[in-house]
């Protein structure tokens, strides 16, 4: 597998990393273009919950149909991206929730099929490797409310889209181009090899992939109509708050490799999840600009190498797509679930404020999972 880690073409890393820039941008455009459109399409807050449900929930059915040739996964991934990104554009609120699921279809399938390579790629530091990885979707997610902010000054807002699906002509061609080393990746044999002991693993991490998902979806995807409607908040500071989120979520996952020399992976991640809370409680108390770019910042910093060291831990268990799949599925699932419950809470209180306890009441939950999960680990589950 060494062999296999020296022989990957810069070609087909970059266009990888390329691909996983855009499904950051692809996954996170939705939050940022929201305020404009809830006033051009008429949306309550009920409406564009069910708008983010519609995305995730097709991000996560495409993980859910990945195939043991990932080549194949990854290409249709993007082919399905750029169709339902060129029917988002050309449409006038109709329908959109159809190709939302369309576009999440796609970006489920991309992103799935794209970490799964990596991890094959690159097994001796996966959760590194993977850590990077991210901080490339980190990056796409960082510029995603600034390309938005930009566009919406001269076209409508979802014709963004437009520009999306051109993008994600590249990466295709670099699949292409490298089509036969894709082919000749292959899963190693994982440390677990019971079917009962896997399953005592993986069902935790996927309930706490699917919290994580929900918790950083329903953060970013609504802090920008969170912070506009905050007293005394221009125009400016919704976008900025958004930026800093995703800032801080990709200097975590950039730092990551580094802070896993000096600490632990469960240590790194109970440090993360307490902080957490403590980054959605300011969030939740939060009632001028700055207070809340200060802890979206945090959220961000804190959430970075959370699903990473999840991820690595689930490829590391299971054996190939029929394995861990459905890992990814519910995760993704996760994001449909956790924004539309913040939505519908936000509006049967009258208040977004109280809506996003949801995500704090998801975070004591996946810290709960943790501790559980390390307990069974020391008792010798593994």
């Amino acid at each position: 597998m060494a062999q296999t880690e020296n022989k990957a073409p810069g070609q087909v890393i970059a266009g990888l990393y390329f691909g996983f820039v855009l499904t950051g941008i692809g996954t996170n455009l939705l939050g940022c273009i929201l305020p404009t459109l809830s006033g051009i399409w008429s949306l309550s807050d009920s409406h564009s919950g069910f708008l983010f449900s519609a995305q995730f929930a097709g991000s996560s059915t495409g993980a859910l149909l990945m195939q043991s040739d990932l080549r194949k996964s990854l290409v249709r991934g993007f082919l399905l991206l750029i169709v339902g990104a060129v029917l988002l554009a050309l449409c006038h609120g109709h329908f959109a929730a159809l190709f939302l699921f369309c576009f999440g279809l796609g970006l489920g399938s991309a992103m799935t099929a794209t970490s799964m390579i990596f991890g094959r790629m690159f097994t001796a530091n996966r959760g590194a490797t993977l850590s990077l990885l991210n901080a490339f979707w980190g990056l796409g997610a960082v510029l995603s409310p600034l390309l938005a902010t930009g566009w919406e000054r001269f076209e409508s807002p979802n014709s963004i889209y437009l520009g999306i699906a051109l993008a994600a002509v590249l990466p295709l061609v670099a699949i292409g181009l490298h089509y036969r080393y894709l082919s000749q990746l292959h899963d190693e044999v994982t440390v677990v090899s019971n079917r009962r002991t896997k399953l005592s693993l993986l069902v935790p991490l996927a309930i706490f992939a699917f919290l994580y998902v929900g918790v950083e979806s329903s953060i970013s995807g609504w802090m920008m109509t969170y912070v506009h409607r905050l007293p005394f908040a221009s125009g400016v500071y919704a976008p900025v708050a958004t930026s800093f989120f995703w800032i801080a979520l990709l200097v975590g996952r950039t730092a990551a490799p580094i802070a896993l020399k000096r600490i632990s992976e469960s240590g790194l991640l109970m440090i993360a999840l307490c902080v957490l809370l403590v980054s959605n409680v300011m969030l939740l108390l939060s009632y001028t600009p700055a207070m809340s770019i200060t802890s979206a910042s945090l959220a961000g910093l804190m959430l970075a190498p959370i699903f990473p060291l999840c991820l690595s831990k689930v490829l590391a268990i299971a054996r190939g797509p029929s394995e861990s799949r459905w890992v990814f599925a519910i995760s993704g699932l996760g994001g449909a679930v956790v924004p539309w419950m913040t939505g519908q809470v936000a509006s049967l209180s009258g208040s977004l404020r109280t809506g996003l306890a949801v995500p704090l009441v998801a975070g004591c939950v996946m810290l709960l999972l943790q501790v559980r999960t390390q307990s069974l680990m020391r008792r010798g589950s593994v």
